[in-house]
């Protein structure tokens, strides 16, 4: 019994060991695909000059453009209503808001003008005539 166990264990470990190396002798055939995939893609920018570039990189942004175009109307008209809807419920508050605080705002200006009115006054009485 203990050495039929032993006897798989063996057998595991060696399957085991003989996967990972595999996996080793993969991972160099991916990472060379990966560098010869940037070294393929330097090359070309190497050789693309700037005026050409950038005529690619203005049809590039001129298709994504025409591509977006459609979806970003499409989104304003679904967010048309729902502005509309915001500044129905807005319209109504700012009303509230301004009716309560315009009586506020009158007992502040009033106020402020008798404080300037006693301060106006307390210095004319400081003074020396002249």
């Amino acid at each position: 019994m203990k050495f039929s166990l032993l006897a798989i264990l063996l057998v595991v470990l060696a399957i085991g060991s003989e996967s990972a190396s595999l996996v080793k002798r993969d991972a160099p055939a991916e990472l060379e695909k990966i560098a010869k995939y940037f070294q393929d893609l330097v090359d070309k920018l190497k050789n693309v000059e700037g005026p050409e570039l950038a005529n690619k990189a203005n049809a590039y942004f001129e298709q994504s453009r025409a591509q977006f175009q459609p979806m970003v109307e499409k989104l304003q008209e679904q967010l048309k209503p729902l502005s509309s809807n915001i500044e129905d419920h807005i319209k109504p508050l700012a009303a509230s808001v301004q009716a309560q605080v315009g009586p506020l705002a009158g007992l502040v200006q009033t106020h402020v003008e008798d404080v300037l009115k006693f301060v106006a006054d307390k210095s004319k009485s400081i003074l020396p005539p002249q």
